[in-house]
């Protein structure tokens, strides 16, 4: 698809400008408020074998529609900025399993709400490790910690933190333990800032617990992991909760600052959408007050 047909799809209206070079598998989509910002100027690296089209597929899941999107070959992710002045920012990494991003359930609408609580937010949109890039399972972990950087220079925060869900937490763990790591060549002066996040939020992240096949992408936390806010549902049946229990406690064992609710219920992959009355709802304002408490958030 060309860039002339892609104006013409904008034109119509069967293309938010923040979707801009993904195709949809309906007509509607749901539209993002967000500024997209590009991840690579001269495109993302390693990409001579990749043959994917992205696409943006209308999905309902808890009673509310929202986009998965697969081959992701421009990552990008959509700024939230809130309406008061803030020196806090985080990016948010949603999950999908690794061959899809869940954009809007554990994207966008968390950016809408961090935003109306005084944070600027971005939401990831990512390469899949199974769609050729040279760099693999590694493809996330490049634009994650690009992202990072970007998400800094864009905002100006002084405060950073990445909150990942699902296969995101994968993600968000994999930065975090692999910060000093040089992931990719360096494009502009953005890179030469930290990729180390300053607090961390998981939400029932997948961490290979047991060890699994994401392990070499994410070798485990240390020391020098950020302070850390873990929340789980007990019946999740997609991912244990040991994947945050385990974690959990090897960070109080290093002395590392860290927090975990397990909620009853909630299953998996709930995002913002638990049930109204159900524990699994109230994790939001749970971290929001360990946030503040932390000093994470002004």
């Amino acid at each position: 698809m060309t860039d002339t047909d892609l104006r013409g799809l904008l034109a119509a209206g069967l293309l938010t400008p923040a979707l801009m070079g993904a195709t949809s598998a309906k007509a509607a989509a749901k539209p993002s408020e967000g500024q997209m910002i590009e991840l690579w100027p001269n495109g993302a690296p390693g990409g001579s074998k990749v043959t994917v089209t992205e696409t943006a597929t209308d999905v309902v899941d808890k009673g509310q529609t929202g986009r998965d999107i697969s081959g992701i070959t421009r990552p990008r992710f959509s700024l939230h900025r809130p309406k008061m002045k803030t020196d806090t920012a985080m990016l948010v990494i949603a999950g999908g399993a690794f061959n899809r991003v869940v954009f809007d359930k554990e994207g966008e609408e968390v950016c809408r709400w961090l935003a109306d609580n005084g944070v600027a937010a971005g939401a990831l949109l990512y390469r899949l490790p199974g769609d050729g890039w040279d760099a693999g399972q590694d493809a996330p972990v490049q634009d994650a910690q690009r992202a990072l950087r970007l998400l800094i220079r864009e905002t100006g925060a002084k405060r950073v933190g990445i909150m990942g869900f699902s296969a995101g937490g994968t993600i968000a763990g994999a930065l975090v333990a692999r910060a000093a790591e040089t992931l990719y060549p360096p494009v502009d002066a953005a890179d030469k800032l930290s990729a180390m996040p300053s607090f961390m939020c998981l939400g029932y992240p997948y961490l290979n617990v047991p060890k699994g096949p994401r392990e070499n992408m994410f070798p485990g936390f240390t020391k020098a992991t950020p302070p850390t806010f873990f929340f789980h549902a007990a019946d999740d049946a997609r991912v244990p909760v040991a994947n945050s229990i385990q974690p959990f406690q090897e960070l109080r064992a290093f002395g590392v600052p860290a927090a975990l609710h397990v909620y009853e219920s909630g299953a998996h992959g709930f995002g913002l959408r638990a049930a109204e009355g159900s524990s699994a709802s109230h994790w939001p304002e749970h971290f929001l007050t360990w946030a503040r408490a932390g000093g994470h958030i002004g």
